[in-house]
């Protein structure tokens, strides 16, 4: 009998799944973007106590994620379709908020960077024209900042910036193939919907 139990290969996997390569993949992955937000957080002091506090918190997020997934894959279990969606649904907001950051100014008053250049003009535009008010030497808070030139609110992400989020896309990937049938065609959905109401903001100008 135990020379017949043996012959099923069923049988130990019943007992112990093997670890999947997304799951690798999506543990890697979220490890990766929680230290590259560890990173930035260390590059956007200046940027104040609420930004840093945001990169941190991303950080560990990502980090547990990566290590509850690696742990899990090294016991040979899968996550509950509930905890790989909160996962899935956390890495795809933070790819939204980094879109939302660099290519619009509603992050602009968190940020603090929205009167970043009018407020350099204004301070700087005397030296620049010999004492001369400059045409745009105006008050920049409330609808004057938000109607300056939007170069002072959509910074270049930066090769850290494209890193985190490449990683990203490759953690929600594997999360979403991790998720069971019925739930991965609604995520699937869901991102593609997603994706083409930003390429639809973008060709409509409101998405610079």
């Amino acid at each position: 009998m135990s020379a017949l139990i043996a012959s099923r290969p069923d049988v130990p996997a019943r007992r112990r799944t093997a670890p999947s390569g997304w799951q690798w993949t999506a543990a890697l992955a979220s490890a990766a973007a929680g230290v590259l937000h560890l990173v930035a957080a260390v590059g956007h002091r200046e940027a104040g106590q609420l930004v840093v506090g945001l990169f941190l918190l991303a950080a560990v997020a990502q980090c547990v994620g990566g290590w509850l997934l690696a742990v899990s894959a090294l016991r040979g279990r899968r996550p509950g379709p509930l905890a790989l969606s909160s996962a899935l649904v956390g890495t795809v907001a933070l790819v939204v908020l980094f879109v939302l950051a660099h290519t619009t100014d509603l992050l602009a008053g968190l940020t603090g960077h929205g009167g970043g250049v009018a407020g350099g003009a204004d301070e700087h535009g005397a030296g620049h024209a010999g004492g001369e008010p400059q045409g745009h030497s105006v008050a920049t808070d409330g609808p004057v900042a938000l109607s300056a030139e939007p170069e002072h609110v959509a910074g270049a992400p930066g090769l850290l910036g494209t890193a985190t989020v490449a990683v990203e896309l490759v953690c929600a990937l594997g999360l979403t193939a991790l998720l069971p049938r019925t739930w991965r065609g609604w995520a699937l959905d869901a991102q593609l919907a997603l994706g083409a109401l930003g390429w639809v903001l973008w060709l409509t100008g409101i998405l610079g």
